[in-house]
């Protein structure tokens, strides 16, 4: 395995190259952060895009011993991701699947401490964030994450997702403004 500061080179060296739709380098950073305070070993991703977040993810799972497993619909940005892994050095710490995760999530035998969504429905944009949650809130274990981007730059999230959870009663949720776009964290404090 490469060592931590080969995946981190990568990171800073491709900073203001990526495209795809991927996070900003701030809310990278972020996740990685949120992740290695927490010490959370097992992370879903849904919507790798080329990759950019997965990389941050997987630098945490250097830090804390554990995997990411993530989720990608597209086969052009998938493919971009998975060379991406490679240069990062962190593609023995991913598994990458292509196709829906509305379709993928309920089948994933295990849960996870953290989860990371970035994704949207052409179909139905307004709606994603609430159908991923409602897909991928079984997998979460109690004390975890659910963790969302884009819910401050009116890209995403309009409402739905934050009074669906605020009246389920067992999420707390914040938001992270590392970048424009926002990170809103929502800790999974019992179950329902």
């Amino acid at each position: 395995m490469p060592s931590k500061n080969t995946t981190k080179d990568f990171l800073d060296n491709q900073r203001s190259h990526w495209q795809d739709w991927n996070i900003p380098y701030s809310d990278g950073e972020a996740l990685y952060k949120l992740i290695v305070e927490n010490n959370f070993t097992s992370v879903l991703e849904i919507g790798t895009s080329s990759g950019h977040s997965t990389i941050w993810l997987s630098y945490a799972m250097q830090q804390t011993g554990g995997k990411v497993t993530t989720i990608e619909i597209d086969q052009t940005r998938y493919n971009k991701a998975i060379k991406n892994f490679e240069l990062a050095g962190v593609s023995n710490l991913i598994d990458a699947r292509l196709g829906d995760a509305l379709h993928i999530i309920p089948t994933l035998t295990e849960t996870f401490d953290f989860i990371f969504s970035d994704a949207t429905l052409t179909i139905q944009p307004k709606e994603s964030y609430l159908l991923f949650f409602k897909a991928a809130d079984p997998k979460l274990r109690v004390n975890g994450l659910y963790t969302m981007h884009n819910v401050t730059d009116g890209f995403g999230d309009d409402g739905r997702f934050f009074k669906y959870v605020d009246n389920l009663g067992n999420y707390q949720t914040s938001i992270i403004r590392a970048s424009s776009a926002g990170i809103s964290v929502s800790k999974k404090i019992k179950s329902r």
